[in-house]
């Protein structure tokens, strides 16, 4: 995946919170796969969930042992998602309407490639 494509893949989901904020709680979140780069907005409450999933399989693979065990923890790791505030990510015009905050997401990106 080039910068592009993941630049292309959070606003996409961005978007999909300014088009509809109503739809998500009051901490909506981006949630991204460093592995993958899949870029997905959910709510605030599904990121929670999906941390203590996360914790919960490394704790599971930590105690278990061997190297096939090992490989499957280091892979875990590498799937755990990162979570962003989507507010961070949107400003709003002059108009007051919600739009994608373009420098943020740039950012957001390069810290990634």
């Amino acid at each position: 995946m080039t910068r592009e494509d993941l630049i292309k893949a959070i606003n996409h989901a961005v978007t999909l919170y300014v088009d509809a904020p109503d739809y998500f709680d009051a901490n909506p979140q981006l949630r991204i796969n460093p592995a993958t780069f899949d870029v997905v907005a959910i709510n605030g409450k599904d990121a929670l969930e999906g941390i203590a999933d996360n914790e919960e399989a490394i704790e599971e693979a930590a105690a278990a042992q061997g190297e096939e065990t090992e490989d499957a923890s280091d892979w875990q790791v590498a799937q755990n998602p990162d979570f962003y505030a989507i507010k961070e990510y949107v400003v709003k015009d002059k108009d007051g309407k919600l739009k994608i905050n373009e420098k943020a997401v740039e950012t957001l990106a390069k810290t990634y490639l």
